[in-house]
């Protein structure tokens, strides 16, 4: 769910690129679509915004889940589109990045029911669009995943409760989503690769570096996140988890080594329960020092041993 406002572009067919959109607004504003350090990053933002599709952009440090920003090229509009539901914070950000864009090309705004605005003016009530998104949550289980600006976040059957029983939902649902993406701004984000092995099926991957406070699901399987990937939870037969260690100074990329890798089920299974801090209804957080990733492998390493030992033994009693 969500709601569409539509800037016509007055200067057609010339086209903004995605840093123009960016520069017609103040400073905080930014993409969420493409790493900064990915090689492609200054073609992406000097490009025609149509050529990527759209772009997720937001307030740094502020946006909940954002909004989308894109181009047609038929009817000649700028769209903003603002998920439901979608924090306060998220929705005050995308009246601005409006009003700037319409104030440039001296355009009105018009939402997907044809109701028409000045560029600094929306009345529409988004308090009433975020309190009617918390609703459809009524009669769900956990298990409901919403899109963030840095990751997906599974609402839990009590973070649902919770949001349905608030006195102020919006206040409610802006703070949940804000604490899930900043109260923990050290923490690093596992990020999901996939590969396919010899049999052509197609395995998800994670890393767990020592000291790292890092981020990961403790539910199995993993969530597949796929604004980020073509592929759907059913695609993905196999996930592992590599255990990564520092010899040296962490800011050596040589310095890292592959301790080795566990099926991240078994991974789960072995983990010390005080050491797992929920976040929400699939996502953890956790930080393993050296040894503590050791044991994680030497119990690997003990169950292969007494595998092949009782293989052993039954081939010698035959």
């Amino acid at each position: 769910m969500s709601r569409t406002f539509y800037i016509k572009n007055t200067q057609a067919p010339e086209e903004m690129t995605p840093q123009q959109l960016l520069n017609l607004q103040r400073e905080g504003f930014v993409q969420y679509s493409i790493d900064d350090n990915d090689e492609h990053y200054s073609q992406v933002m000097s490009a025609p915004l149509s050529d990527w599709g759209y772009m997720l952009m937001g307030q740094e440090g502020i946006s909940g889940r954002g909004f989308e920003v894109s181009y047609d090229t038929e009817t000649q509009d700028y769209g903003v589109r603002v998920f439901t539901p979608s924090t306060e914070a998220d929705w005050l950000g995308a009246y601005e990045f409006i009003g700037k864009v319409a104030t440039a090309l001296g355009s009105k705004v018009v939402d997907e029911e044809g109701e028409v605005y000045e560029p600094n003016a929306i009345t529409y009530d988004y308090r009433n669009d975020i309190k009617f998104g918390i609703k459809c949550y009524e009669g769900e289980k956990g298990g409901s995943y919403l899109f963030g600006v840095y990751r997906p976040i599974c609402l839990s059957d009590e973070m649902i409760n919770g949001l349905l029983a608030a006195e102020d939902k919006v206040k409610a649902f802006s703070q949940l989503i804000e604490k899930q993406l900043y109260e923990h701004p050290d923490a690093y984000i596992a990020r999901q690769q996939f590969f396919r092995n010899d049999r052509g099926e197609v395995m998800g991957a994670y890393a767990l570096t020592e000291g790292v406070p890092t981020i990961l699901p403790y539910e199995y399987p993993p969530f597949v996140d796929f604004t980020q990937v073509n592929l759907s939870q059913d695609d993905v037969k196999l996930w592992r988890i590599s255990l990564v260690v520092i010899n040296g100074d962490e800011n050596d990329p040589d310095a890292y080594e592959v301790l080795d890798g566990l099926d991240y089920q078994t991974f789960l299974e072995r983990l010390p329960q005080e050491k797992i801090q929920k976040l929400d209804g699939h996502y953890m957080l956790i930080t393993l020092n050296r040894q503590e990733l050791e044991t994680l492998l030497q119990n690997d390493k003990q169950e292969r041993k007494g595998l092949l030992a009782k293989l052993k033994n039954f081939l010698t009693t035959k």
